[in-house]
């Protein structure tokens, strides 16, 4: 059992690593002729040399975490944790046994987005992140985890302790009661490291407020987002759900974009809400919620897998630990056909959006989100099918251009 987790785990490794060579080989292919004036040729050479930093940082910072996670397995420092902390509830053991490796594994990833940041980011000028919000984020998404996954952790042994295996059973409903509890409080989870200002009244409020009336879509708020705080880079968001429904648009996108451009953007957030994708995503999740459920069983209850690493018997803190690594090939499978119908309802968005606004402003929006945060124009195709929830920038443009 101990050679098939490690050998899981490294051919999950080697595929990532695969991945990534399969993006960096492609990046000098043939431009699409409906994208070729994205990039100028100044720009370009920018856009490359971006590609170069960030591949070679993503192998060197995956080697590294490869090494500290199998470091890990190897020297069985999950049952070293459980000889070495005199604590006898099995509660609070289980969250240690979990999150002190994870909070090490996020330490070193901070050290390592460091120069990503600071280093990366700022030779391209992406990067407006002081090192005090830089910790701040850090502790703030260990305070997330240690809240929102320890509480799911503390809840899942709490009812093991009282039903035993039917706890498997339970947590799906868990799962599908969390998904929606979140859908609902992510504005607020987004207001933990943003500062969301409403829209000034003026000329783009009143624009917004029509697109909206037009599109008979009611929204809790229309934000301005803070991310030049942090970065350069342009985004805008959709987020909440119902009456929580928030839509953010980054402050540099404000600064950017023409009205109409803006309007293009906020007009595809609204094209998912108005096309219920998130309804529509539903039975994937629920299924992608059992199959996650249904192998959790056969793993944490597997008294092998926690023996393989020291343990004398079954230790569920543990047995979720390794489903942490066990899942990664079935959840890449799972995620192909979620992935497919992300893409689907992405082209779904914008064809609402181009009927809104219009194909001009909408082409020359998605342009101009690429130029400006050096978005990557030739994906790997097999990477694509695989990873990616957006269409290629080419095959949005080559959507919006078949429209009448």
């Amino acid at each position: 059992m101990r050679l098939v987790i490690l050998a899981i785990f490294f051919a999950t490794t080697a595929f990532g690593f695969l991945m990534l060579y399969l993006d960096y080989s492609n990046r000098n292919a043939k431009l699409p002729e409906n994208v070729k004036d994205v990039y100028d040729k100044d720009t370009y050479k920018k856009y490359m040399a971006y590609i170069m930093d960030i591949s070679k940082f993503s192998i060197i910072s995956g080697v590294i975490n490869t090494i500290v996670v199998l470091s890990m397995l190897i020297f069985n420092f999950h049952h070293y944790l459980y000889t070495l902390i005199p604590i006898e509830n099995t509660i609070v053991m289980g969250l240690l046994i979990v999150f002190i490796p994870i909070t090490i594994n996020m330490i070193v990833g901070s050290i390592l987005g460091i120069y990503h940041t600071f280093v990366i980011e700022a030779r391209h000028g992406f990067n407006k992140t002081t090192p005090l919000t830089y910790i701040g984020d850090f502790f703030k998404g260990l305070a997330l985890i240690a809240i929102l996954g320890g509480g799911l952790m503390a809840l899942f042994l709490w009812l093991y302790g009282l039903i035993g295996n039917w706890v498997f059973f339970a947590f799906f409903f868990v799962f599908v009661a969390f998904d929606i509890f979140t859908s609902f409080i992510s504005p607020l989870l987004i207001r933990v490291y943003y500062k969301l200002t409403p829209i000034e009244d003026g000329e783009l409020k009143d624009k917004i407020t029509a697109l909206a009336n037009k599109t008979g879509v009611k929204l809790k708020g229309i934000y301005m987002v803070n991310e030049s705080k942090r970065s350069t880079r342009l985004n805008a968001f959709a987020s909440g759900f119902g009456k929580t429904k928030t839509i953010g648009l980054f402050d540099n996108l404000l600064e950017k974009f023409t009205h109409e451009e803006i309007l293009a953007i906020l007009a595809h957030e609204i094209g998912h809400e108005k096309k219920r994708h998130i309804i529509k995503s539903f039975p994937l999740d629920m299924l992608y919620n059992f199959v996650i459920v249904a192998f959790a069983y056969f793993v944490v209850t597997n008294p092998y897998v926690s023996m393989a690493f020291g343990f004398e018997g079954a230790n569920l803190a543990f047995g979720i630990y390794a489903l942490f690594i066990l899942f990664k090939p079935l959840d890449l499978i799972l995620k192909i056909p979620e992935n497919a119908l992300s893409r689907k309802f992405e082209y779904e968005a914008d064809a609402f959006e181009c009927e809104h606004v219009g194909k001009e402003a909408s082409i020359s929006a998605i342009k101009k989100l690429y130029r400006e945060d050096l978005g990557n124009l030739t994906p790997h195709p097999f990477v694509v099918r695989l990873y990616h929830t957006h269409p290629t920038a080419s095959e949005r443009v080559a959507a919006f251009e078949s429209k009448n």
